[in-house]
């Protein structure tokens, strides 16, 4: 792996290298330096790195312009942040970096904490094996046909990411997401194809080829659900609830193998179809889960509308908890509103263990993201589970000796 490191303070440059050193592998990760952002996107060029770390504040291009022209090439690697900034510059930043659709880690407070430093690489690390960015600045211009092509090819593969209880550790579930494994340019960015599929009509045809995957590899999954996500205008279509009670005359045990996670965004056209095709689902007992909770201005008529089982805290609020109150105040009330009503709570974007501990003090019941495990095809999924057995145990043993501690200073 090729790590680019961009600072303008020598001693904190030299000091960031020397911590990296202890960490990384010397015969297959090499550091690279720079003093400021003209000369970072030089050595982008050059080195092409797979992971980033960045200052904000440089003289002449400055690490926010420097993050702006990366967005620009459509830079694809990893990116760590590194500055002493105060805490609204730094949320302004994740949400730019978001909003660009650059992979932003982290962000690592000066002076650099070892072992912060160690949790932020092993994210980089895991996300390697994917291969979710294999050729920067990808443009394809994809056409109706190219959809249709990926399609009859075979091109579109579902990835599954794990979901764990925050209490015990224990793998519950999964989530299905769609990958494009294109057979020239590897894996396209889910940004690249999404929309085209929506605008050509094709979302339910997506859907139905991820609940036939689920079917061929259920044993995988143990008997757990896998959540496959729809948008209204697939739940409203009755040839689609048609195929799917299909399926289900044929495999039984199928409520059993999945759900379906509506994207709470989208808006209805027609409540009365809506309410039909719930009603149809759940009178085979399949459940129903709101995704992206608290985005949208629907949010608490939905709830009252479709009898939802689930619901998941958007990524955008739980990453932002850390350094913004207001939304750890949101998702404090989206805890409080779904345990009133008695639903299940999952918290998409779990990246590291400052998330894991301060979802487990609100009492959040799930969680899923890198932190965890990325998406994986289904042949890894059994591996992950070896190793994530292994390491839960461990994260729940020191979350139970802080827990001690902390109540042994109270005293």
């Amino acid at each position: 792996m090729n790590i680019l490191l961009i600072e303008d303070h020598d001693f904190q440059r030299q000091v960031l290298a020397t911590q990296l050193a202890h960490l990384i592998d010397p015969n297959q990760d090499h550091i690279h330096c720079a003093n400021n952002g003209i000369c970072g996107l030089k050595a982008v060029a050059l080195y092409q790195p797979q992971l980033l770390f960045c200052d904000l504040n440089m003289p002449q291009m400055d690490g926010i312009s420097f993050l702006g022209h990366l967005a620009e090439q459509q830079f694809t690697g990893a990116i760590i942040i590194t500055s002493a900034l105060n805490a609204d510059v730094l949320l302004s930043v994740n949400k730019m970096c978001k909003n660009y659709g650059l992979n932003l880690l982290g962000t690592l407070a000066k002076p650099t904490h070892l072992e912060q430093l160690k949790q932020l690489l092993a994210l980089a690390v895991n996300q390697q094996p994917l291969g979710d960015a294999p050729i920067p600045a990808l443009q394809l211009a994809l056409t109706e046909q190219d959809i249709i092509d990926a399609f009859n090819a075979n091109y579109l593969t579902p990835y599954y990411q794990p979901i764990v209880n925050l209490k015990t550790g224990e793998w519950v579930a999964s989530e299905a997401l769609i990958r494009f494994i294109h057979p020239d340019y590897g894996i396209v960015p889910a940004s690249n194809f999404i929309q085209h599929l929506t605008q050509i009509g094709k979302d339910s045809h997506l859907a139905l080829l991820i609940i036939n995957h689920i079917i061929s590899h259920h044993a995988t999954f143990e008997g757990r659900r896998v959540a496959v996500n729809i948008s209204a205008k697939t739940l409203v279509e009755r040839s689609f609830i048609n195929h799917v009670l299909a399926l289900h005359n044929q495999y039984p045990q199928l409520h059993h193998w999945l759900y379906f996670e509506l994207t709470e965004s989208d808006l209805f056209e027609s409540t009365g179809k809506a309410l039909e095709a719930a009603a149809r689902l759940g009178m085979h007992e399949f459940n129903l889960s709101i995704d992206d909770f608290g985005t949208g201005y629907s949010s608490l008529k939905q709830l009252d509308i479709l009898p939802f089982k689930s619901l998941k805290l958007d990524i955008s609020f739980v990453q932002a908890m850390p350094t913004n109150y207001t939304a750890k105040v949101i998702i404090e009330t989206c805890l409080l509103l779904a345990h009133r009503l008695n639903l299940t709570v999952i918290a998409e974007g779990v990246e590291d263990i400052t998330l894991w501990l301060k979802l487990q003090k609100m009492d959040c019941e799930l969680a899923q993201g890198y932190f965890i495990s990325p998406p994986l095809p289904f042949s890894q999924i059994p591996i992950w589970h070896d190793q994530w057995q292994q390491r839960s145990q461990q994260l729940l043993n020191n979350s139970a000796s802080k827990e001690i501690l902390t109540k042994t200073q109270e005293r």
